[in-house]
Formats: C-alpha cells, sequence, structure tokens
C-alpha cells in the first residue's frame, strides 16, 4: 500500500514543473513547501489527478492512476483545496454528505469527522455563514469523511487562528495513526518540520530537495529555496529556522 510519484512532469502557463518523485506510505506525512508561484499546488493537483500532466505517472496502491476513473481515485484520494466554495443554501452536514458520495450517508461517520475537527456544533449551519476558520474546519471535515486511503491538504492552516493551527495538528497526528498518507502544502516552514516525516522543497518548478525532514531542512537548502539568508536556534519546541538579515 502505497502512492508512488513517478518521474511526473507537465506545464502551468510558462512554468515547467518537475521531475517529481515521492513515494508516500500509509502513516506518513509529506509536506511540499517553496515560495509563491513555485509549483506546489499544481503538483499537489497533478498527484491527485485533477490537472493533465505531460510525462510520468502516479501509482496508486500498485495501480496507475491513468487508467482510474474519477470514482476510484476519490476512493484512493481525498483533496482539500486552499480556495473555499460558498454553496448557496448548503449546510454543513450538506456539504459533508455531498464530500463523499462515494461512500454514501453514514451518519456515524458525519458525526465522528466533525468530531475530529471539534465542529460538530456547526452541522446545522448554513456554511455561508461560517467564519473562514470554520469554513476551512468543515472542507477539512469532509476530506477526512471521504475515507480515502490518501488526504492532500493545500494550506490548511491559511485562515485559522492560531487555537486552531493547533487543532489541526492534532487532527493530523490522528490521521496519521489511522494509518492514512497525507501531502500537505504549506508555507511554514517550523509547522512542516514539525509535523512532517519527509519534506520536498520546489522552486520555479523544480524540485530543490526531497528526504527525511532533518535532512531536508537544513539552512543550505532553505537559502537555494527562498532566495534568502537562513539561521537556526534552539528554542523549548525544538529547531527553528528564520530568514536572517545577518548576512547582509
Amino acid at each position: 500500500m502505497t502512492l508512488e510519484v513517478q518521474g511526473l512532469r507537465f506545464k502551468r502557463g510558462k512554468l515547467e514543473i518537475g521531475p517529481v518523485e515521492i513515494s508516500l506510505d500509509p502513516g506518513e506525512i509529506i509536506s511540499i513547501c517553496g515560495k509563491n508561484g513555485s509549483g506546489k499546488t499544481s503538483s499537489l493537483y497533478a498527484m491527485a489527478g485533477l490537472d493533465r500532466i505531460d510525462s510520468g505517472k502516479v501509482i496508486i496502491d500498485g495501480a496507475n492512476m491513468e487508467y482510474m476513473n474519477p470514482r476510484e481515485i476519490s476512493r484512493k484520494i481525498a483533496i482539500v483545496k486552499q480556495e473555499i466554495p460558498t454553496p448557496m443554501s448548503f449546510t454543513v452536514n450538506d456539504i459533508m454528505e455531498i464530500s463523499a458520495f462515494t461512500r454514501g450517508n453514514d451518519r456515524d461517520a458525519i458525526n465522528q469527522s466533525l468530531d475530529l475537527c471539534g465542529i460538530s456544533h456547526l452541522i446545522n449551519r448554513e456554511f455561508s455563514t461560517l467564519s473562514g476558520g470554520e469554513k476551512r474546519m468543515v472542507m477539512i471535515a469532509a476530506g477526512i469523511y471521504q475515507d480515502s486511503s490518501y488526504i492532500f491538504l493545500d494550506e490548511p492552516s491559511s485562515f485559522l487562528d492560531i487555537d486552531k493551527i493547533s487543532t489541526l495538528s492534532s487532527i493530523l497526528v490522528k490521521l496519521k495513526k489511522m494509518g492514512r498518507g497525507i501531502i500537505v502544502v504549506n508555507h511554514d516552514i517550523n509547522y512542516a518540520r514539525k509535523i512532517s516525516d519527509k519534506i520536498m522543497l520546489m522552486k520555479n518548478g523544480k524540485v530543490i530537495a526531497y528526504g527525511n525532514t532533518d535532512e531536508t531542512i537544513t539552512v543550505e537548502n532553505l537559502e537555494r529555496t527562498y532566495d534568502a539568508y537562513f539561521d537556526k536556534y534552539d528554542s523549548p519546541e525544538g529547531l527553528r529556522f528564520y530568514a536572517s538579515s545577518s548576512h547582509f
């Protein structure tokens, strides 16, 4: 049971992306980091089968995604996009039911997914009336309810207050223990380092570094990725990295 991305190459506008190669196991978290426009989200969408690729392939538990239909892919991969839709007059419960068209309506599972995200009290609220952070948590809960083997999240901490980011960390840990394979597009290097087993750094569509977190997140790799000087320091939370002006 593994998701293998092999030699993925494609273009988005003038940006040539790839080759991208990763291996995601159950119970593993991979973060994709880099500057805006580096190809992070495009790579995530391509891995999920939402965007066309020019070459390479995605192998999901031994099956080539190219020959899988959308229903089969959705049973394997759930994706939580950064953009939050605002469907007219839909309640949170409606959003949850629609999100998992491949599994039917499972009331207990809906409640469990909402509970995991700490938003069960919102179930009958109209989605459009929620705050940005509440909408984000609903979409994460909907992705969990889809009950796919792998879950991809594009900037899931967007719109979240500090307490909700802590809740997100707890959710990811629980999903990991449940055996879900997780890919997260992330801007926060220190947050990515905290939650991830592996990290991929991207710049201008190219992979600068990929591997185990401690081996990948180095001052040298960060400087190559972000075109900025970096330093690090020990904190009560462990090693932390930050952009520095000390070299200028």
